[in-house]
């Protein structure tokens, strides 16, 4: 049975789909399908990634040279980074303070608790982009800086200036 057409997913399954779909793999054969849910490497990241004890808060999603996803749960290979990637984020930490708010993920909640964001080889040109056309913006409204004083809305502008002109540098 393939993998997009099953109503209730598992952790796993769910994390693999939307991979896919963001790597553009969505019509993926059945027998390339079923390598990348076998893969021993995929499945040890994605255990990691799911375990309850926090073992890894991000995973990485690629296509390798053969064109199947594989996982990561450290930097991936630059050289492997030639199209795109997909980094998956827990929202939340695992071990939180007080031991009965830990975050155990189910189905019932991992759409809640994990972020998919599609990267590429210009990861700087797109934080630079965000955030100068979606928080500066936010940030520079008069209507939300409704409570702040003048000290702490110059101070943080300022500050978010710097970031920007430092991020615009990297990317030179």
């Amino acid at each position: 049975m393939s993998l997009f057409t099953k109503d209730a997913l598992s952790n796993e399954e769910y994390i693999l789909k939307y991979s896919l779909i963001y790597l553009g793999q969505r019509k993926i054969p059945e027998d390339k399908l079923e390598k990348v849910r076998t893969s021993e490497e995929n499945q040890r990241y994605l255990g990691d990634f799911l375990n309850e004890d926090g073992r890894a808060m991000f995973l990485f999603a690629l296509k390798n040279p053969s064109g199947l996803a594989v996982s990561y749960t450290t930097e991936p290979p630059i050289a492997g980074l030639k199209d795109k990637a997909v980094l998956i984020l827990r929202a939340r930490s695992p071990k939180m303070p007080n031991p009965d708010d830990n975050i155990i993920l189910d189905p019932s909640n991992i759409d809640n608790e994990v972020i998919f964001m599609e990267m590429n080889r210009n990861v700087m040109d797109n934080l630079y982009q965000v955030c100068n056309e979606v928080f500066m913006p936010i940030l520079g409204n008069p209507v939300n800086m409704i409570g702040w004083s003048d000290l702490v809305s110059k101070d943080l502008m300022d500050k978010f200036h710097v970031f920007l002109a430092y991020t615009y540098v990297t990317i030179g």
